[in-house]
């Protein structure tokens, strides 16, 4: 008799095994551009108020030494401890790459690279790793992401974690069965509320830190021989129903295709920081805008797919009093893109803006079952009594994460922060050529370096 394979056994037996030089092109493409939009994305952020908070308690945690560096100031940290404080710095702005089922490079990238410079792995090593953590989270979640979500649970710290000790999982070249082991492990600390949305609090960047160090123990307890049990992933008390609904199979597509479909070739990226419902939003008010040349706003309504529209947060029209307030609000972000064009991490910090104030007051969005996902419509009536629309025909696909679009971004987010071009080339050359690193050192350093063009005063003592 046949037993059916058990989902997450097979997906372990592909993270084990993924090797660059099998990948086909179009995925190691990927994979670099992942690692490039990520990076750049993180150290663009290292002026960001309360990173210093992070420090000072991680420090208190982990002591004054350790082996992995920290790009925030430079210093090292114990391995755990430094890939909390960069996936804390990677997800600050929420600018980080997007799919339906989160934002998964804000916390593979930070566990892969801490544990990947501890144990002196090469790049091509990391590129392997990144691919495995990506494809195995992104799976887990694609079909599960929309009722964790409806339950209040976040879907970038529970499935991120899976990626992080997959990832982690083939950076100690863990086998198949100790790699099942790390990813059922993962499940007991996979975790993440959604409530900060509806609060206006600004952990959100924390729940990152605790998936990045959640994946990275998983793999080193496996590596030690610790048995997870196989079934916590789609068992009868496993994460699907705990986080699901009871009758519905999450899994019929987990192992589909795999090895040949990638899912992560779907990730995309946000040309703005908030979230990527908004994206859409922001060209539109964009777009509107440079219609107008120049005549005033007098009223506006987004219509929004009902998921979207019906998002914690998205609807909030103040007071603004914090930056997770303001990211989330789709009103805010499209009187920032009516006021000046685009949307950034410093505008979204203007919270008592008088003019952005007396346009979000007039915004209003709306729930829509004709509308798709990521394709709003936006219909604009001008103090004049001219009436604009615009609506979003090209979805995620218009946010295509290509490695053109990657270096694209990388000098739009190292302008944007005020650091030189050359150092943002750096960047972009190392990641270019990473399958010709024996370590990950450099690619750490010159992250670093652009990380402390941008905030100076962060340098460690």
């Amino acid at each position: 008799m046949q037993h059916a394979v058990n989902p997450l056994a097979g997906l372990a037996a592909f993270s084990s095994g993924v090797q660059v030089d099998s990948c086909p092109d179009a995925v190691v493409v990927k994979a670099r551009a992942l690692l490039l939009y990520g990076l750049a994305v993180g150290a663009a952020s290292a002026a960001a108020p309360g990173l210093a908070c992070v420090m000072a308690a991680l420090r208190a945690e982990y002591g004054p030494e350790g082996s992995a560096t920290c790009l925030i100031d430079g210093s090292r940290m114990g391995l755990g401890g430094a890939a909390f404080c960069n996936a804390v710095l990677c997800h600050t702005r929420i600018q980080d790459d997007a799919h339906p089922a989160g934002h998964m490079g804000t916390v593979i990238l930070p566990a892969a690279l801490a544990l990947g410079e501890t144990r002196a792995c090469s790049g091509t090593e990391l590129l392997a790793a990144l691919i495995s953590g990506y494809e195995v989270s992104l799976r887990i979640g694609r079909d599960h992401a929309t009722d964790l979500s409806v339950r209040g649970f976040r879907t970038t710290p529970i499935y991120g974690a899976f990626g992080a000790a997959a990832a982690c999982a083939r950076l100690l070249r863990l086998d198949a069965v100790r790699t099942l082991h790390a990813l059922a492990l993962t499940t007991h600390g996979a975790a993440g509320l959604r409530e900060f949305a509806d609060s206006g609090t600004d952990e959100y960047p924390f729940q990152a830190g605790v998936a990045a160090r959640n994946g990275i123990t998983s793999a080193l307890l496996a590596a030690e021989g610790v048995v997870g049990t196989p079934t916590a992933l789609t068992g009868r008390a496993g994460l699907y129903r705990a986080y699901g609904l009871p009758d519905k199979n999450y899994a019929h597509r987990l192992l589909a295709g795999l090895g040949g479909d990638f899912e992560l070739e779907k990730v995309t990226y946000k040309p703005y920081p908030g979230g990527q419902f908004h994206r859409g939003v922001i060209r539109g008010f964009a777009a509107l805008r440079a219609h107008a040349k120049g005549r005033e706003i007098e009223s506006a309504q987004v219509h929004m797919h009902p998921f979207e529209a019906g998002y914690l947060g998205l609807n909030h029209k103040g007071p603004f009093q914090t930056y997770s307030q303001a990211f989330f609000s789709a009103p805010f972000c499209a009187a920032l893109a009516w006021l000046h064009g685009t949307v950034t991490f410093e505008a979204l910090h203007r919270f008592d803006d008088t003019a952005v104030l007396s346009i979000v007051e007039g915004i209003a969005v709306v729930s829509d079952v004709s509308r798709e996902r990521y394709k709003p419509f936006i219909r604009v009536v001008l103090k004049d009594g001219v009436t604009l629309e615009w609506q979003d025909d090209a979805g995620e696909q218009g946010y295509e994460l290509t490695w053109s679009a990657a270096t694209a971004m990388a000098h739009a987010l190292c302008a944007e922060a005020g650091v030189s071009d050359a150092k943002c080339t750096a960047l972009i050359d190392v990641v270019a050529h990473i399958e010709t690193l024996s370590t990950v050192t450099p690619l750490v350093s010159t992250a670093r370096a652009v990380a402390a063009a941008i905030a100076p005063k962060n340098q460690a003592v």
